[in-house]
């Protein structure tokens, strides 16, 4: 049996218009959140070119102030390094005559750090044709050393290159990164000792060769180590990036400026487009969902209509029809609906008539039937009475109470068998309150206790009480135990009741072992006037399923041929 569908409630409709409301939010949201992905994708592109841009134009100037400045170290040490310059001229005099004493020494120490701070010189160094480092200005505890390293620039023809340096500064002593460019100096006398002296000047690689370059720049060492610029911030480090790599005459790297560029201004232009669409999007989302439930409830409004109606419909209201609105689809529905209910009631009116004729003519069929069995005897024993009356037979008065005897329970059939088709014509509709089909079941196999058969009971403990009719209930039960017990009398088998809770159901099984229902019986099985047995009318299942249908509830049959059967019913919980 088919369970009637859940009604169509303010909970459904709320549904709806939900559902309809935020497909119309989404709609609405869709084109703002798409825009906005895509302008977002555009501005960071264009910004991302813009960068790469500015980073090659910032490498490009990193270049250019490198080659500038070692330019200018060349032409510089190339414009000092003449015989007769005023620090070195001297200097070739006194060498020419022998090592320097300590007078000149001195005095060629003090005129070297002037002249290095009047050039405007972070390395100055000059070194004989030993090696000997005569003076140091950015060092002077060099002096008296051993370097051959500056003659070996000189050989460069004055090109700059990239030298470690130490440094004092602050009177300590400092390794620092210098670019020198270096140059050899002969004495041009005619005559005597013509001595020679290797310049060598530079610049350090630090705060003043940054500030020539883009805002942020930054000077590390080969391995990565930071020698000048501001250290960078975590936010920075996320910034365009991009390192200009600054290699000694070799080709091995000896520093790397590092350039960035920040994009807090794409950040916050990002951010802009974000908090525009975040307020285009709420505007779009209370327009949508005031529009969208103005449309669902305009849609809803109606559709609740005709599914209350189909629901009306379905427990046979055929007259509920439902109001048209307007002329749009669902007034279409609407009005093809109210045509559909007509032409239904009028086919219902013509099926009960003739559902009605059919129905009568079954029953006088089935009537003249089984009033025809019973009539049968009773005409053959008054027949026979007749007959040895005539004759004055001395046996008339043993035929006369043998025939009353037969005349009796053939008119005892009949009216039994009117009293089971009067019972199922006039079947109250039943009288529905809360049940314990517990105190039922036990009830009613009292009564079978005597009866010799083998009873199991599985009743469920504390089971919930039923919303049935007492008395209907009882007839259900006793009628399913008549019939199992008929179905096991002859084999000695056993009969099984259970109750249990089935979600919003309370179901009565009763099973038993007999021989069980062919496929053909078990399909009519609840026809009225079908029966498998010798005698009876075959409305007593009958009675059982209208029962049944009455409550609301069900009844199911299963078994197969030798199996047994087994009948379930479910009825409502309170």
């Amino acid at each position: 049996m088919r369970r009637p569908a859940p009604p169509y409630t303010l909970t459904t409709a709320v549904r709806l218009q939900t559902k309809l409301t935020l497909a119309f939010a989404a709609v609405a949201l869709a084109p703002i959140a798409g825009l906005t992905a895509t302008a977002r994708v555009v501005i960071a592109n264009q910004s991302r070119g813009e960068f790469r841009r500015s980073l090659d134009d910032a490498r490009a100037d990193v270049e250019r102030e490198y080659q500038r400045l070692s330019d200018e170290l060349s032409q510089a040490t190339a414009r000092m390094a003449r015989p007769d310059d005023p620090l070195l001229g001297p200097l070739l005099i006194a060498l020419s005559s022998g090592p320097l004493d300590d007078d000149h020494q001195r005095d060629l120490e003090d005129r070297a750090e002037a002249e290095m701070h009047a050039l405007g010189f972070d390395v100055l160094e000059l070194v004989d044709a030993h090696g000997e480092v005569l003076a140091a200005a950015h060092f002077p505890g060099r002096v008296g050393d051993r370097d051959p390293s500056p003659q070996s620039l000189a050989r460069a023809e004055g090109r700059a290159e990239l030298v470690d340096e130490q440094v004092m500064e602050g009177g300590r002593a400092r390794r620092a990164l210098a670019i020198e460019s270096a140059r050899t100096v002969r004495a041009s006398f005619d005559e005597g000792r013509r001595p020679e002296v290797t310049l060598v000047a530079g610049h350090l690689l630090g705060a003043d060769f940054l500030a020539r370059l883009p805002r942020g720049a930054r000077l590390l060492d080969a391995d990565g180590k930071l020698l000048s610029g501001a250290p960078a911030s975590a936010e920075a480090r996320s910034w365009p990036t991009t390192t200009v790599t600054l290699a000694r005459e070799n080709g091995a790297p000896a520093a790397r400026v590092e350039l960035a560029i920040s994009d807090a201004q794409l950040r916050r232009t990002l951010a802009r487009v974000t908090d525009v669409a975040l307020a285009l999007g709420l505007g779009g989302l209370m327009l949508a969902l005031f529009v969208g439930a103005l449309v669902a409830h305009r849609l809803s409004t109606p559709l609740g209509e005709l599914a209350d109606a189909a629901r009306a419909l379905s427990r046979g209201q055929l007259d509920r029809t439902v109001p048209v609105r307007g002329s749009d689809e669902v007034a279409k529905l609407a009005h093809a609906w109210n045509g559909m209910v007509g032409d239904l009631e009028t086919a219902r009116e013509e099926l009960v008539r003739a559902e009605r004729l059919a129905a009568w003519r079954e029953i006088a069929q089935r009537i003249a039937h089984e009033i025809k069995n019973p009539l049968t005897p009773i005409q053959m024993a008054i027949e026979t009475l007749d007959r040895a009356h005539k004759k004055g037979s001395a046996a008339f008065d043993a035929l006369f109470a043998e025939s009353a005897r037969t005349i009796l329970d053939e008119v005892a059939r009949l009216k039994n068998i009117v009293a089971e088709f009067s019972s199922f014509a006039r079947l109250p509709p039943p009288r529905l309150a809360p049940l314990a089909l517990g105190e039922v079941v036990e009830s009613a196999l009292a009564l079978y206790a005597s009866a010799g058969l083998e009873l199991e009971r599985d009743l469920a403990a504390e089971l919930p009480p039923a919303l049935a009719d007492r008395d209907q209930m009882t007839q259900v039960l006793l009628n399913l135990l008549e019939n199992a017990r008929d179905a096991v009398a002859s084999s000695g088998g056993r009969i099984r009741v259970a109750t249990r809770a089935q979600g919003k159901m309370i179901e009565l099984e009763v099973a038993d072992t007999g021989p069980g229902l062919t496929d053909e019986a078990r399909a009519r099985l609840f026809t009225p006037y079908f029966t498998t047995k010798a005698k009876g009318t075959g409305l007593g299942l009958a009675i059982v399923h209208r029962i049944v249908t009455d409550h609301g509830g069900e009844i199911r049959v299963s078994g197969a041929l030798g199996q047994g059967a087994v009948f379930t019913v479910a009825v409502p919980r309170a």
